[in-house]
Parts: C-alpha cells; sequence; structure tokens
C-alpha cells in the first residue's frame, strides 16, 4: 500500500500502480476503501514529502540565480527568497518561551491533531535541549 500511495501521489493512474505492483485495480480500490484511514495517512504523508522535495530544489535553483551575472537576475532570486522565509515565519506557531500569549491563540486555530504534532515536537526539542546541557555539564 505504501508504495500504491507514492505512486499515486506522483500522479500515477490506478492503472500504471496495478502494473507495477502486479494487482488487480479492484483490489487497490478495495484497499483505499477499507483501510481509508491509512491510506489517506500514507497518502499525505506523501504529499508532504514530495512537496518538501519540491521546496527545497526550488529553493536550490534560487540560490544558484543569486550567482548569476545579471543583477536584476539575483535581486529577483534574492526578494523571491525572503518572501518565502517571512511567509515560513509567519506559519511558525509561536514560541512559548517568549510568548505565550500569541501560542494560546495560535493553539486555538489547531486541530487536536496540528496540536499534539506541535507539543510533541516541543518536548523533544526540549528534551534534546536538556540533554546537551548535562553532557556540557559533565565536560565541564
Amino acid at each position: 500500500m505504501e508504495i500504491a500511495a507514492d505512486l499515486r501521489a506522483q500522479g500515477a493512474t490506478w492503472q500504471t500502480i496495478a502494473l507495477k505492483l502486479g494487482r488487480q485495480m479492484a483490489l487497490l480500490h478495495r484497499w483505499v476503501k477499507v483501510y481509508a484511514a491509512e491510506w489517506e495517512r500514507l497518502f499525505r504523508e506523501v504529499e508532504e514529502r514530495l512537496s518538501r522535495e519540491a521546496n527545497n530544489e526550488s529553493r536550490t535553483v534560487l540560490r544558484e540565480l543569486l550567482r548569476n551575472p545579471e543583477p536584476k537576475v539575483r535581486l529577483a532570486a534574492a526578494e523571491r527568497l525572503a518572501r518565502i522565509r517571512l511567509q515560513e515565519k509567519k506559519a511558525e506557531p509561536p514560541n512559548p518561551r517568549t510568548d505565550v500569549a500569541a501560542l494560546v491563540a495560535a493553539a486555538d486555530e489547531m486541530s487536536d491533531e496540528e496540536l499534539e504534532e506541535y507539543l510533541a515536537k516541543y518536548a523533544r526539542e526540549r528534551l534534546a535541549a536538556e540533554n546537551t546541557e548535562s553532557t556540557e555539564e559533565i565536560k565541564n
């Protein structure tokens, strides 16, 4: 099912996926219906990965354009990179250490799943930071 989700997210038709996996199209459609939650999770993960890859590739191209001999091209690339970063900063949840009120407001706008993911990420980062601090204290 993972391969099917990967191929489908990349734009493959059900017929192409059936041929590549050596399965009947009816079986693929059954997978999607019977394992709907799993299919949605797999498909969403692949879409997110493909989106990140495309984003990274576009940044690479823009960074290469920063070295273009034409000043207008360099300026346009720099402006686009700056706009992308500003958009990302707006989308990031606030830092709970510096802006609790903004964090509460952002949490109100998040789904339960998004909030759980954010809190898990925050906990992992805190744990990693504490482990780093402990290791440095031991060294000193």
